[in-house]
């Protein structure tokens, strides 16, 4: 996995959680319906992954996900064209198969009328259904937009495994699938999914995988996680995702002539090309999944990490305030392990390293999850308004030609928002705090003396820097 990933490009390098998100996603889409996994803790499941990615426009996300994709919608087109095939095939022998069935129906229906026996016609008949063409299956391997009915009628109707992918998550965020967590928890865990509706049936998926893949803007992952009083993480979903949002800076990256993927691409591509081929034999069934497990070294690692995120979810310890998250993970490290064995070997034995690698991995990701759902500090809200009022105040200067003084009125007046005097008069102290202004009174007028080494204004005759001490390294 390490040699998979964006080296240099002719174009913006992304960031490389974006590139290890769509690697990780096909991973677990080529393996998960040949693997399921023996946790150390004494139970088995699924090796699927969910991955969220947080990523704004001009990330390069699509480009990012194109080629790890290649491969599977290279085989996806591959598979299309085999079950068309099979499918009109199916067709001809149905007909074939009706017509016979018809026959005995009228056959038996003229012997009835002649009170004649139809003993015969009962054996034909059920020697007819024991050879009653069945439809034939196949891979959806891919699937973006669906009712939580349509999601299950796909399982039901191909072999179990399926992905939800999307390098522009919004689609599938907004999609009705995603109305029914509760139901995409249960395929995270492999457990057996029906839904029953008057109008189409019950449709039912027995043995459930599951990879689900996103990269969504910040925007869009805001208003999901906003709906119905949280429920994305009340139910459970999001803590069973991989959650990262990467540091994105725009006019700060690199730009260098040559190939624009890493030389690990070629390998990539075959690597996943022959698994997709080893687990989903065209025009056959699957073979029934094998159980990979950990080594003695890659248990006692997996147990160490296991205990260690336990006990960092106690009071005051660093993982307290996201025990969803961290109780999911140590099951998250034992899949990824095995999708990175899997990756390296057809073996059956995982091995240290492997571990190793994905306990690194789950660590960045719990730390991502903790950053993402931190619970803000009255003293980081009142910073956080500082800042908004640091971007008003500087456009004010402007407007007034450099005046050092502004009136403290106008930020109630016209400034960002919340506009109470209770939050502004915290902000404020922050920047009397981080020596960026000062309280001054002028008879009856309350007014906002600015340090002119951050804000466009002119230094005061008499005064210099207006009575401010040098900046600091510590201001905002």
């Amino acid at each position: 996995m390490q040699r998979v990933i964006y080296e240099v490009g002719s174009t913006v390098q992304p960031p490389v959680e974006l590139a290890f998100a769509s690697a990780l996603g096909t991973l677990s889409l080529a393996c998960q319906i040949s693997r399921r996994v023996r946790v150390p803790a004494g139970y088995s499941c699924n090796v699927g992954v969910f991955l969220v990615t947080i990523a704004g426009s001009g990330v390069r996300k699509s480009s990012t996900d194109r080629p790890f994709m290649a491969p599977v919608r290279n085989f996806q087109a591959e598979c299309d064209a085999d079950l068309s095939d099979r499918l009109a095939a199916f067709d001809r022998a149905r007909r074939i198969w009706e017509s016979e069935r018809r026959g005995l129906e009228r056959a038996i229906s003229a012997a009835r009328a002649r009170n004649k026996p139809i003993d015969g016609f009962t054996a034909e008949m059920k020697s007819l259904y024991e050879r009653e063409p069945q439809r034939p299956m196949g891979y959806k391997l891919i699937v973006e937009d669906a009712t939580p009915e349509a999601f299950v009628q796909i399982l039901s109707k191909t072999y179990s495994t399926t992905g939800i992918f999307s390098d522009e998550g919004g689609t599938v965020l907004n999609a009705p699938v995603l109305r029914s967590l509760e139901m995409l928890n249960k395929a995270w865990s492999g457990d057996s999914i029906t839904v029953d509706r008057v109008s189409s049936g019950s449709a039912s998926s027995h043995w459930t995988n599951l990879t689900l893949s996103l990269m969504a803007q910040p925007r869009v992952v805001e208003r999901f996680l906003g709906k119905a009083d949280n429920h994305a993480r009340e139910s459970g979903f999001i803590s069973r995702c991989l959650l990262s949002r990467p540091d994105f800076v725009a006019g700060y990256r690199t730009i260098q002539a040559g190939s624009q993927l890493g030389d690990g691409m070629d390998d990539w591509n075959r690597r996943i090309t022959r698994l997709l081929r080893a687990n989903h034999p065209i025009g056959s069934m699957p073979k029934p999944p094998e159980t990979v497990y950990f080594s003695w070294t890659a248990g006692e690692a997996w147990l160490r990490f296991a205990q260690r995120v336990e006990i960092f979810q106690q009071p005051g310890e660093m993982f307290f305030t996201i025990p969803d998250s961290a109780s999911k993970m140590a099951e998250n490290c034992a899949r990824i392990a095995a999708l990175f064995h899997c990756l390296e070997s057809d073996d059956l034995e995982i091995k240290e390293a492997s571990v190793l690698s994905a306990i690194a991995v789950c660590e960045f990701y719990l730390h991502e999850f903790a950053a993402i759902f931190r619970v803000r500090s009255e003293d980081d809200k009142d910073r956080e308004h500082a800042l908004k009022i640091v971007s008003f105040l500087q456009e004010e200067c402007v407007r007034n030609g450099r005046n050092p003084y502004i009136p403290v009125r106008l930020i109630l007046q016209y400034g960002p928002p919340p506009r109470t005097r209770n939050s502004r008069d915290r902000a404020l102290r922050v920047l009397e705090q981080d020596g960026m202004a000062r309280i001054v009174r002028d008879r009856s007028q309350i007014l906002l003396l600015l340090n002119p080494h951050h804000f466009p204004v002119d230094e005061i005759k008499g005064m210099k820097n207006n009575g401010f001490e040098e900046p600091s390294a510590n201001l905002i």
